[in-house]
């Protein structure tokens, strides 16, 4: 088989089945769609050096918004607060996310050295909490990736929302 042949065949395929990309994860029509988000950085600060405070933030902010999106896509409508205070029964369940180790990696070693060299590493604590405050669900994630912390956060986003979905629709 010639290699043009070969090439627009694998293009085709991959077009039909729908590629490598994300795939939704809805929730039921039943679950309940409004959720507070809130994200604490684990008092982190206070060991990190200025460079790391600025990663940790960076990436953050990235994290948040990026779940944000995930959630608003698989049907949630969004509330991010700032603090525990602001939070309200009206405002659904919330999602707490406490930053529980954080490892910015070497931007210099990943793009220079390779094979792992510089990775990220994010660990974070879950809560999930009803309208009352009571714990529906609690639990801990990490990762580590040669891509950086941003990547790190996609990951564990993306688990976190399978997580919730899959807690809310039972």
């Amino acid at each position: 088989m010639k290699p043009i042949t070969l090439l627009l065949s694998m293009l085709l395929l991959l077009g039909l089945t729908g590629g490598c990309g994300n795939k939704k994860i809805n929730l039921s029509p039943s679950a309940v769609q409004d959720i507070a988000l809130l994200t604490m950085d684990g008092n982190l600060h206070e060991q990190k050096t200025a460079d790391q405070i600025r990663e940790l933030k960076i990436t953050l902010e990235w994290m948040n918004t990026d779940l944000i999106k995930n959630f608003e896509q698989s049907g949630f409508h969004v509330i991010v607060i700032k603090e525990m205070q602001a939070y309200g029964p009206e405002m659904g369940k919330l999602l707490v996310i406490d930053v529980q180790r954080f490892n910015a990696g070497n931007r210099a070693a990943r793009a220079f050295v390779g094979f792992g060299a510089g990775s990220a590493s994010l660990a974070l604590n879950y809560k999930l909490l009803d309208e009352k405050g009571a714990i529906l669900s609690e639990w801990r994630d990490g990762v580590g990736s040669s891509k950086g912390a941003t990547d790190c956060a996609k990951i564990l986003n993306r688990k976190a929302l399978e997580n919730v979905v899959g807690l809310l629709n039972n």
